[in-house]
């Protein structure tokens, strides 16, 4: 099988993004790679759809990918399309192919795992072959896109195990890799405590999965980096991986990586120093690993203010030149744009001072990079819908540090905006025609606080590490997790333990914990309140984070004035937004237009068009990516949180979005549905 993305020819070409395949053949093109091309630029070359005739869409067809996965549901997955094939995965993760111009099912390939979060597939090929890759869980998978069966020269007969270390901990992989020749590149996800694995960036074979290099993206002790670490630190520490994907310049072979936070998160005590290459952007040869330049937007982050997003590679015009870049968005609401080759800021960055930690042995950083462009507000705005909703988060702010860069401590800190910004892990599109990056972002609070874990290990202890930051320091729930109260009249104790082993849902599996920790989990989870009677004493007090909870009113709507979530253009040039829109509704409130959270991300297309899903209301949209108008919209059975992918099939355009909801409110769903004009 080949792909219909070719060189430049003598017949019908036409301009694309600056990275992005050229095609010769409008009426076949394909959506090979994760949002769209190696250089995520999440666009789409093409234009018969328009301004004009959008109001037509309607479903060409749709397809139950089949069975959800046990507690909420979700189904991150932009598929692929080549040579007239879609490929998708299944909320359990279950592959198939379609005929991508009919829903028609060709084959499925049924791993027998409960599922996990993963946002798309791999298409690798060559002269001879091509594979279609994904990971479930820990393991790497290659199938034969023809047959869908595993390729069995690849890895342990067709499967390859993505543990880095022998440390203990949660390992999976939730996004599609970068192919560039005949190598895979892989980053990882782990968990955000003590027991996280070391982030690493490795490559891998494509023909038969042998490790060809990697990246210690946490420094080895004595290696690249450890200097910005404590003597001694980098022997516990964590973290620091790459956990939202990659982005490629194949003409400069240059891979550019986007890392988390160390670890733990929140209380960085135990690893003093600056912490590179946590929250750092990474230029790394592609072909070698080896590192050409990067830059660290958060040190020693005490906020999980980790980079959410794949890079996306733009242009932008500096005294009459054009200049290959590449732009960075952050939580924070902040924009950073850096020269491909140098590493040099294309915006300015100011340094700002940070505030000192009053908890014992934590020691911040003095000061902070702060980029010149926001794209979101950067302080809190109290409620003004009614005067229940003052009351009530003016309750809730009160005792609450708003200052900047305010450490977390055990009274509370707010930040804003919170854990999942800004901008988050859908990324942003580039519209080469006008040099304009289109994202959406939201903007609500949130609240960092810990507690104390007395000397002495616990039923309590353990639960704090590896539950407490999704379920509440008290099982209370967060909006990460729901409430253990009254766990023990639903589930066995059984049933607990099966969870934690493989894991439900959004929540991944704790199979690393030991048998002692595992009891106490499933001892405090279901009794609270008694001691349990495996403790063994600790001799130093620690810290823990109570849980990722967010400013919210009595009626669960964001505690700051709106908008609550944005669409946003912003002119590459000068940084400026260039235009602003509110962007989705809570399925609670539809009327308001406040806009809401969002997950997943757009794409643009060369008639001018931005279609996206993302929000809570189950809508798929249109807008106009000259104001941001709405020009068309539909109801999904679920909602979209993922990116669509967009492509053409004997000359008809086809735009496909996962509707697999299971996030802020039912119903999840597992299905893919296709819109076209009439045909």
């Amino acid at each position: 099988m080949k792909t219909l993305f070719y060189a430049l020819t003598a017949i019908g070409v036409f301009a694309c993004s600056p990275d992005a395949p050229v095609v010769s053949d409008r009426n076949n093109v394909d959506w090979s790679t994760y949002l769209g091309d190696p250089g995520r630029s999440h666009y789409s070359v093409l234009e018969q759809i328009t301004r004009d005739n959008v109001s037509l869409l309607e479903e060409a067809w749709s397809y139950d990918s089949g069975e959800l996965r046990d507690g909420g549901s979700t189904m991150y997955t932009s598929p692929l399309v080549v040579d007239g094939i879609l490929y998708g995965l299944s909320p359990r993760l279950v592959a198939f192919a379609l005929d991508a111009a009919t829903g028609e099912e060709l084959w499925r390939y049924d791993d027998g795992g409960s599922g996990a979060a993963q946002r798309g597939m791999m298409w690798w090929e060559n002269d001879e072959q091509a594979r279609l890759f994904y990971v479930a869980g820990r393991e790497l998978i290659a199938l034969d896109p023809d047959s869908g069966q595993l390729i069995s020269e690849f890895g342990d007969n067709g499967k390859l195990d993505l543990t880095p270390t022998d440390k203990s901990g949660p390992l999976f992989t939730s996004v599609p890799g970068i192919v560039f020749e005949e190598s895979l590149v892989l980053g990882f996800s782990t968990s955000e405590s003590a027991t996280s694995h070391a982030g690493v960036i490795r490559a891998y074979s494509t023909i038969d999965g042998e490790e060809l290099w990697r990246f210690n993206s946490l420094p080895l002790t004595g290696g690249l980096g450890s200097e910005t670490w404590e003597e001694g630190s980098l022997v516990t520490a964590g973290g620091a991986n790459n956990w939202t994907g990659m982005t490629l310049d194949e003409e400069r072979a240059l891979l550019f990586v986007p890392t988390g936070s160390a670890t733990p998160d929140f209380y960085g005590a135990a690893r003093k120093g600056e912490n590179l290459f946590a929250n750092s952007l990474l230029a790394l040869d592609a072909r070698t690993g080896e590192l050409r330049w990067h830059y660290q937007t958060v040190r020693h982050d005490l906020w999980d203010r980790d980079l959410p997003s794949p890079p996306t590679l733009v242009q932008l015009e500096r005294n009459g030149v054009l200049i290959d870049a590449v732009a960075v968005t952050t939580k924070s609401g902040h924009l950073f744009v850096f020269n491909r080759d140098t590493g040099e800021s294309l915006y300015d960055i100011y340094e700002v001072e940070a505030l000192s930690s009053n908890l014992p042995d934590e020691q911040a950083a003095p000061t902070q990079p702060v980029s010149s462009v926001a794209f979101t507000r950067q302080t809190f705005e109290m409620t003004t819908r009614n005067p229940e909703a003052v009351a009530f988060v003016t309750d809730v702010v009160k005792d609450l540090d708003q200052r900047p860069f305010a450490p977390p401590t055990l009274a509370g800190t707010l930040f804003f905006p919170s854990y999942d910004g800004g901008a988050e892990w859908g990324g942003s599109a580039f519209d080469p025609n006008n040099n304009k990056l289109i994202l959406n972002a939201q903007e609500i609070g949130g609240i960092i606080r810990l507690y104390e874990i007395p000397v002495g290990f616990s039923n309590r202890n353990v639960y704090a590490q590896n539950c407490g930051a999704c379920h509440g320091i008290d099982r209370q729930g967060t909006d990460e997790g729901p409430s253990l109260e009254g766990i023990s009249e639903r589930m066995s104790a059984g049933d607990v333990t099966e969870i934690l082993r493989e894991g439900r849902g959004r929540m991944p599996a704790f199979d690393s914990l030991s048998q002692i920790e595992r009891n106490a989990v499933i001892s405090f989870v279901r009794s609270p309140d008694l001691e349990g009677d495996r403790d063994e004493p600790s001799t130093e007090m620690d810290y823990a984070f109570a849980g990722y909870l967010r400013v919210r009113d009595h009626e669960g709507l964001p505690g700051n004035t709106p908008p609550w979530g944005t669409l946003n253009s912003i002119d590459m040039a000068t940084g400026e937004i260039d235009w602003q829109v509110p962007f989705g509704n809570y399925p609670t409130h539809p009327d308001l237009n406040y806009g809401a959270e969002s997950y997943g991300g757009p794409v643009v297309t060369a008639s001018g068009l931005i279609f996206i899903g993302a929000t809570p209301d189950r809508k798929f949209s249109v807008y106009d990516t000259r104001d941001g108008a709405l020009l068309w919209q539909a109801d999904l059975p679920a909602a979209g949180f993922a990116t669509p992918a967009m492509y053409s099939v004997e000359g008809r355009q086809f735009v496909v979005i996962a509707a697999g909801g299971g996030r802020m409110g039912p119903p999840s769903g597992s299905g893919y549905i296709a819109f076209a004009l009439p045909d």
